[in-house]
């Protein structure tokens, strides 16, 4: 059971790394433990926090990982403050049946796998750009295929693509109220070539590269932006070429 109420004011590895010590022993009480528990999870494990809020909480993405920290942790229930500065809200989660004393870590990490193995996430990290050869070669061609159409002369490259300047691009070119020129037929080939080009890899920088990033907990700025800006050069062979590294790194993963 869970609900949300307004409010004032992933790990990469297997685990959540929920120590033993985190659960009550003879010198200590469960508000001790409790509070051991809210603190590191609010300190070391955002991101989980964030997956528990989107799988078991159905909240969106963008808003569940807007710095959710747990503000109350008993054994009947657990509550996730989240979003933005002054528009706070506070999830509610019941833990059915309820939690036992000893059961906190347990617990947790049940939920953190659930949670995970829902949305995707993989428990590998990919902390550097890691791409095969030809993903890189598409980008050089992509970039060199661009350079080509930008600097080929307009009149040249309508002589050169005779069939698509006269029965694709003369009607567009006079429809814009201008002279079917060869220079402004050529203008317009390139125009709609570098569109065509750049618009297919910017939807899939946007669209396809988004959940691998996701899945493979790419968090490096650095990396995300590179992985970004090649797929926009390079297209689908740089996203595939993470998705694959990624398996390759489960692989390694499940072999040790």
């Amino acid at each position: 059971m869970s609900k949300v109420t307004d409010a004032e004011g992933a790990p990469s590895s297997r685990s959540l790394g929920l120590c033993a010590s985190l659960t009550p022993t003879s010198s200590s009480t469960w508000g001790d433990v409790a509070q051991r528990i809210m603190a590191h999870m609010n300190n070391d494990h955002e991101d989980s926090l964030g997956h528990y809020l989107v799988h078991f909480g159905r909240i969106p993405s963008r808003l569940a990982h807007s710095h959710p920290q747990i503000t109350t942790f008993t054994t009947p229930l657990m509550k996730i403050a989240y979003g933005p500065a002054g528009k706070r809200k506070e999830w509610t989660y019941e833990f059915s049946p309820p939690m036992h004393a000893g059961e906190a870590r347990k617990r947790l990490e049940a939920m953190h796998q659930e949670a995970k193995v829902a949305l995707g996430i993989s428990d590998v990290t990919i902390d550097r750009v890691i791409l095969p050869i030809g993903a890189y070669g598409g980008a050089l061609l992509c970039t060199a295929l661009t350079a080509a159409i930008l600097y080929a002369s307009p009149s040249r490259l309508s002589s050169t693509l005779k069939y698509q300047s006269h029965i694709l691009f003369a009607p567009i070119v006079r429809a814009l109220g201008l002279k079917d020129s060869p220079r402004n037929i050529g203008r317009a080939i390139q125009g709609f070539w570098l569109v065509a080009l750049y618009g297919a890899h910017l939807a899939e920088a946007l669209y396809c590269l988004p959940p691998h990033l996701k899945a493979y907990n790419v968090k490096n700025k650095a990396v995300r932006m590179t992985y970004f800006i090649l797929t926009i050069l390079g297209g689908f062979p740089v996203w595939i070429g993470l998705r694959d590294a990624g398996k390759a790194e489960e692989r390694k993963l499940k072999a040790q």
